[in-house]
């Protein structure tokens, strides 16, 4: 197989028997486990255009044949996806079939520690299906932000655990989503006149906070 050729998938087995078709069972992954579906964005986006072109008409038409929603491999493969051309495909793909499989079936939450001196904060929020994005900060009124984690894909269930990435002594509590937001904008507000810069993967949620982007010059 050449480095252009699509990888060729296992073939899976339904709990109620029977075989998914290769590109069915990615499909099947790629809904419920993020790392499978990191790996078949990561996979994707090392082919050539014509090998993502084949890859793409291969989930449409498998996921036509297994009855299932090509919607979540869909948004997997729309992520990485730089040529126009392919990214109109996927996105016609994902109208065809309606947003099937994209509802969240989670809500946004925050788990909060510590105050604006010396706190942390786990802010988790929504994609698609139970896969949400988490920012994960600590800071201490010194310092501003220490720590600084940003996760784009992890299963609702898992998103609590990023925590442990973050310092000991802190006691994270569930908080209101406003509440936490509240505490880490003027955190934040103050990393950033401290050092001219926002923390790493702070920008995916900027829309959070409101924070210009120059304060520095007076747009305050």
């Amino acid at each position: 197989m050449s480095s252009g050729d699509p990888p060729r998938p296992p073939v899976f087995t339904r709990k109620g028997g029977g075989r998914v078709g290769p590109f069915g069972a990615l499909i099947v992954a790629a809904a419920t486990d993020p790392a499978a579906a990191r790996g078949l964005a990561g996979a994707y986006a090392s082919l050539a255009v014509a090998a993502r072109r084949r890859i793409i008409e291969a989930v449409l038409s498998d996921a036509v044949a297994e009855g299932i929603s090509a919607s979540p491999a869909l948004i997997a493969l729309l992520a990485v996806e730089d040529d126009p051309d392919l990214a109109r495909t996927i996105a016609d793909g994902l109208n065809a079939a309606g947003g099937d499989g994209l509802r969240s079936t989670v809500v946004p939450r925050a788990l909060l520690a510590g105050d604006e001196e010396r706190g942390g904060v786990l802010l988790i929020r929504p994609l698609h299906g139970t896969f949400v994005e988490v920012l994960a900060l600590a800071w201490a009124r010194a310092d501003g932000v220490t720590h600084a984690m940003f996760d784009p894909l992890v299963d609702d269930s898992a998103a609590a655990g990023h925590i442990a990435r973050l310092p000991e002594g802190l006691r994270f509590e569930e908080t209101p989503t406003q509440l936490a937001v509240d505490v880490l904008a003027s955190v934040l507000w103050s990393h950033r006149l401290k050092h001219g810069s926002l923390p790493p993967g702070v920008e995916r949620f900027a829309d959070l906070f409101g924070i210009p982007p120059n304060p520095l010059l007076g747009e305050l």
